[in-house]
């Protein structure tokens, strides 16, 4: 009797333990800044990251340039939709040659000066074991303001048309209607 008592109980705790295991040797790592919250949506231009480091500055720079790097590169994919969606509602008989390129040009000039209006709106630092630091940040822009730097910015450039700032001046100020941001 004592030893099938033994050997139930031997099943039942490795039963219990193989169903903390993970699948295939994998653990799944939840990490924080999950959920809407933390995605772009109409209003805002959103990114987290994480960086880690024995210095605890140092694991906020890598978070925060890896942060940047993501919200730079939505706000170019977002930007070459906007473009795309312009080009494509325009009549079949406009020239519009490299005006593309050109708006894609003046997306990364925007984007390689700092983003107007960024900041962190949340930051989680965690000390491991090791006692190296885990630091993640969550930052967003607001659309709205990216748009209206990029208006201004098309504007200032003399290599653009007349024509080429009207368009552009336009295209944007349609996106910024698209924000619903009213603020």
């Amino acid at each position: 009797m004592k030893y099938t008592f033994k050997f139930t109980l031997l099943l039942l705790i490795l039963g219990a333990s193989a169903c903390n295991s993970s699948k295939n040797g994998l653990k799944e790592v939840k990490t924080p800044f999950k959920g809407s919250s933390y995605e772009s949506n109409r209003r805002f231009f959103r990114a987290t990251a994480s960086g880690e480091s024995i210095n605890l500055e140092t694991a906020r720079s890598k978070a925060n340039l890896t942060a940047n790097q993501r919200l730079a590169s939505s706000v170019q994919t977002e930007i070459k939709n906007v473009t795309e969606n312009y080009l494509n509602e325009r009549k079949d008989g406009d020239q519009l040659g490299d005006y593309g390129e050109r708006f894609q040009q003046l997306t990364r000039e925007v984007m390689s000066t700092s983003i107007n209006g960024m900041r962190t709106f949340d930051e989680k630092i965690y000390q491991k074991t090791d006692k190296s630091y885990l630091v993640w940040v969550a930052v967003e822009a607001r659309k709205k303001e990216i748009y209206k730097r990029m208006k201004q910015t098309a504007k200032e450039r003399s290599t653009l048309s007349e024509k080429e700032k009207n368009d552009i001046s336009k295209m944007i100020d349609k996106a910024i209607e698209e924000t619903g941001d009213n603020e």
